[in-house]
């Protein structure tokens, strides 16, 4: 009894703390940005299906232990901002200064948001460097998980010096632009500064540039599937918060992504570039690469170009990665300035791997089924059992392929090559947890809705500036320009529910408790 009496007491303890603290928002298409927009620390908004056309500009500031959530009402039926009727800077929302048109979502100095489940949709603007969201101002601890960023200019921009976003199980497809007034290349994920940490997600076939143009100081890119860049995969070129002389080092850290090239991409010189495009003196670059799989189209792009002919300082290391498809592995232009490092990787019996150690050759690498997509790895493969001991190994796998996307499991140990362990059969997991409690697959629906067949976490964002690396002999970037949008979608380790679940026991404490506006 006294038990009962506790529990009870405990129940309506957290019930007046919440209360106190907090508010839900309930949000549906015949309301407002105002409603989302008013959220504050430690609220949730929640969104109901359906598609909206208005801007959203998020500048409120949470805090770990209080953020600002805002979610899906039903993630097998995520709400759509599709604003293909309009340009973004014409559509009704509250900030109205000259770059309201950079992303259909902005956060401008927010902190702690975390979003996810939306759906991010042909965010167009004159300037043709819109995005489905756009972070800035030193916008900090977003979150993003299960976003969809589809068909805009850019999916992801954002990012300056003090701005740091994660971005979880996610999809971004299709995004750039082929307009002839576009003063920079744009990508499926462009960054322009600050931190960015990218995992479990899927981003393919830009219909221009990259998948991933990074100027982060610092950057993991952890268990993705990346497809079909429409240039090259990506880069890490010159923060956009550094001017002058500053002895600043940038880096970057590839672990467990599967990259495939596309058969005809318009760069096929290189597939990830280093490049100091800003010119900007004492600034170094880092890049490291552990147990990925990339799967080229059978040229001779290098897997990695360092592209230092400015002899700016530059260094890649390369660990128990495999590398087929390709008969270049690094390329350096100043190897005075520049450094190759690794050892236990595959590569295709004579290809140029310079640099490297203890590599494993062969003509195929011995996937399970190639044609399918699937690279894990058969029995026999010469890249099981072949790992060298070193740092960052990996602890998860993405799952599984292009057609149950974005989900991750736990890596059973880290002995093969490569970014699947043959050994490892763990069950998936989705955004929200077990792959049942994730949205069934919506693929086959043409509208701009989610592609579920796994849950999804929502953008990185991209700080503008300049554009991308040109080829390798030779890597170009755009003159410098203003820094575009960046937007982000976030759900940080948290049940999508927050701790409402325990006022759902009590319905009628729910509707006296909570704040529906």
């Amino acid at each position: 009894m006294e038990k009962t009496i506790f529990l009870v007491m405990t129940f309506f303890t957290l019930l007046a703390v919440r209360s106190a603290t907090a508010t839900t928002i309930s949000v549906g298409p015949s309301d407002s940005y105002q409603k989302i927009e008013s959220a504050q620390a430690g609220d949730e908004v929640v969104i109901a299906p359906g598609t909206y056309a208005f801007r959203v500009h998020l500048t409120q500031v949470g805090t770990a232990d209080k953020p600002i959530i805002i979610r899906a009402l039903d993630p097998a039926q995520p709400p759509v901002w599709d604003l293909a009727s309009v340009l973004v800077e014409s559509a009704p929302g509250s900030y109205t200064a000259g770059d309201r048109g950079r992303g259909c979502w902005q956060v401008s100095g927010g902190a702690y948001y975390q979003i996810s489940g939306i759906v991010f949709a042909n965010c167009h603007n004159a300037g043709n460097n819109s995005a489905g969201m756009r972070y800035y101002n030193g916008a900090r601890g977003i979150r993003v998980r299960d976003c969809v960023f589809r068909g805009s200019d850019n999916g992801l921009t954002g990012g300056t010096q003090d701005s740091e976003i994660t971005v979880e199980y996610s999809e971004f497809d299709g995004n750039g632009t082929l307009a002839a007034s576009s003063s920079a290349p744009s990508h499926n994920i462009y960054i322009y500064g600050g931190t960015l940490t990218l995992r479990y997600s899927y981003v393919h076939d830009p219909v221009q540039a990259q998948n991933f143009h990074i100027r982060a100081s610092a950057a993991v890119i952890e268990y993705n599937w990346f497809a079909r860049a429409k240039s090259y995969e990506g880069d890490l070129m010159t923060d956009d918060d550094l001017s002058g002389t500053s002895a600043v080092r940038q880096t970057m850290l590839l672990r467990g992504n599967v990259i495939l090239q596309g058969a005809q991409p318009n760069n096929n010189s290189q597939v990830i570039a280093v490049y100091n495009d800003g010119g900007v003196a004492g600034l170094s670059f880092s890049v490291r690469l552990v147990n990925n799989t990339f799967v080229g189209n059978g040229g001779h792009a290098a897997l990695v170009h360092l592209s230092n002919a400015d002899a700016s300082a530059m260094s890649a290391e390369l660990v128990n990665n495999i590398v087929s498809g390709t008969s270049v592995v690094t390329l350096v232009e100043d190897s005075a300035n520049a450094t190759v490092t690794g050892t236990n990787n595959w590569i295709v019996t004579g290809a140029s791997a310079a640099g490297l150690s203890a590599s494993m050759a062969g003509a195929d690498p011995g996937f399970t089924n190639a044609a399918s997509k699937n690279f894990t790895l058969a029995a026999g493969s010469g890249a099981i059992g072949q790992a060298a001991a070193a740092a960052d190994l990996p602890d998860s796998e993405y799952y599984r392929d292009e057609q149950v996307a974005r989900q991750s499991r736990a890596r059973a140990s880290a002995k093969d090559l490569g970014a699947f362990e043959s050994t490892t059969a763990s069950a998936p997991t989705g955004p929200y947890g077990s792959p049942t409690t994730n949205p069934p697959d919506a693929s086959a629906d043409a509208s701009p809705a989610i592609d579920a067949g796994t849950a999804g976490t929502g953008g990185v964002a991209g700080t503008g500036g300049r554009g991308g690396a040109g080829g390798a002999g030779g890597t170009t970037g755009q003159p410098p320009a203003s820094k575009t949008s960046g937007c982000g979608c976030a759900l940080a380790g948290r049940a999508p529910h927050g701790a409402w679940w325990l006022i759902g026991l009590l319905p009628a404490w729910r509707r006296r408790n909570t704040m529906n506006i």
